[in-house]
């Protein structure tokens, strides 16, 4: 077994390819993001904008909604966050969206 399908495998979340429009607001300023993938636990962003590590960051992503969020580490292409202050309600009602938006896209592909 990879040592990428061990890391898969200890994540908490799902995670699912989600490529809505997302809007970043990061100290008061809008950026304009894509979503690679996301969880109920954070997500990976397409995001050109100078963050760090900890940087406090409120998603509004398309069909979901707002999410606070705090910068987790820095990719390739972007940065990954991990959604900060919810409750398992909030944390229903997400999971429900986001598979909702996984079964359109796949329902697409086809």
């Amino acid at each position: 077994m990879s040592d990428q399908s061990d890391f898969d495998e200890k994540r908490r979340h799902k995670r699912l390819k989600a490529p809505n429009s997302v809007k970043a607001k990061i100290n008061d300023e809008e950026i304009g993001a894509t979503l690679q993938e996301v969880s109920v636990g954070g997500a990976a962003l397409d995001l050109q904008h100078n963050v760090k590590t900890d940087d406090p960051i409120e998603l509004m992503i398309d069909d979901v909604g707002e999410l606070s969020a705090t910068v987790s580490r820095s990719l390739d292409d972007g940065v990954a966050v991990r959604v900060m202050d919810i409750d398992d309600d909030e944390e229903e009602m997400l999971l429900a969206d986001l598979e909702r938006i996984d079964l359109n896209i796949r329902n697409e592909d086809f």
